[in-house]
């Protein structure tokens, strides 16, 4: 490593350590009203809810514009991942989810990456206030987010932004929108313990850290902070073995639990060169919540096709069912 990428190293890390520290007393808020966004959380890509949402040490593809923005320092010259997510919970509400991001190198200066998230609620029951009995009018609510994201790898560690916009559509009689900043993203990344493979000098063990929605806001409401810290091992053995597990903490005053964890294991069965099959499961759990994953994917030439579903507690609404499927291509 360089003398010039140590000075940046050491620059940057005790700033991001800085920024953690402070960012929750800035930013958790007490006494006004806390608008979670719980969409927001679900995360993107079929292949990382396969492993319950343990991804933070391992996102180096489009979706890292969303799990943590450093990864885009590993990523591929050019990154696409389209996905879609439907979810069921005993037919009380219509909801989906849809994700495109589009990452790019700048050679030695980086990669960047634009992300847009839609997440759809259809057929809400309107209540009244007097009593919150329904009045028989129902409405549709949609959330737009909007983000730009940057990497940048140094020497083994990588560190990344994101800046995120929020658009908010709702309304029964007449549409009502309403905008709002979507918070900053603040990510690294870090691979170590290399070995040998197809006589490449490949890591194996990756960990990651990143602060996310420092700032954000939607209305009257405030999205409170998350901090997440990951760590993935690679076994190889022929084919690949992938362990990861996160940890998540969000910076919020709720009855039910604001810490998390997710741990998943993937298996990669690699057919040959430019083929690879992969088989994924996963798990995440609060004291509050649990939930089961699992989902496979089919690599051919950099074109890629996820499929993952998860039955548990709906991270939005009651118990149900919740499909994912992705397309991504990168080179």
């Amino acid at each position: 490593m360089s003398i010039t990428k140590q000075r940046l190293l050491c620059g940057v890390i005790p700033v991001l350590l800085l920024i953690l520290a402070v960012s929750p007393v800035c930013f958790a808020q007490d006494d006004g009203y806390v608008n979670a966004e719980p969409h927001l959380r679900l995360g993107a890509g079929a292949r990382s809810i396969g492993l319950g949402g343990a991804f933070t040490a391992i996102a180096e593809d489009a979706t890292a514009t969303v799990w943590n923005p450093a990864g885009l320092g590993s990523a591929a010259d050019l990154s696409l991942n389209i996905s879609t997510q439907q979810i069921s919970d005993q037919g009380i509400l219509g909801q989906s989810r849809h994700f495109i991001a589009l990452t790019k190198t700048l050679g030695s200066y980086g990669a960047i990456g634009l992300a847009a998230t839609n997440f759809s609620v259809d057929d809400i029951p309107r209540h009244t206030d007097a009593d919150g009995v329904e009045d028989g009018a129902r409405f549709s609510r949609s959330v737009n987010a909007y983000s730009l994201s940057y990497g940048i790898a140094v020497g083994h560690f990588n560190i990344g932004l994101t800046g995120r916009m929020l658009m908010d559509n709702f309304g029964v009689e007449s549409v009502e929108n309403q905008s709002g900043f979507g918070g900053v993203d603040i990510g690294l990344m870090g691979h170590a313990l290399h070995i040998d493979v197809d006589e490449n000098q490949t890591p194996t063990f990756h960990y990651g850290i990143v602060a996310k929605y420092l700032g954000a806001s939607l209305g009257e409401g405030t999205v409170p902070m998350v901090v997440d810290v990951g760590v993935a091992y690679d076994l190889y053995m022929g084919n690949v073995v992938t362990f990861s597990a996160d940890i998540e903490q969000e910076f919020v005053n709720l009855d039910e639990s604001p810490f998390s964890m997710r741990a998943g294991v993937e298996y990669t069965i690699l057919t040959n060169k430019s083929t690879e099959f992969a088989l994924r499961a996963g798990v995440r759990a609060s004291r509050d919540n649990q939930d089961l994953f699992g989902g496979f994917g089919v690599n051919i030439a950099g074109l890629q096709v996820d499929y993952a579903i998860q039955d548990g507690i709906n991270a939005i609404q009651g118990v149900g069912i919740t499909h994912y499927l992705s397309l991504s291509y990168g080179y």
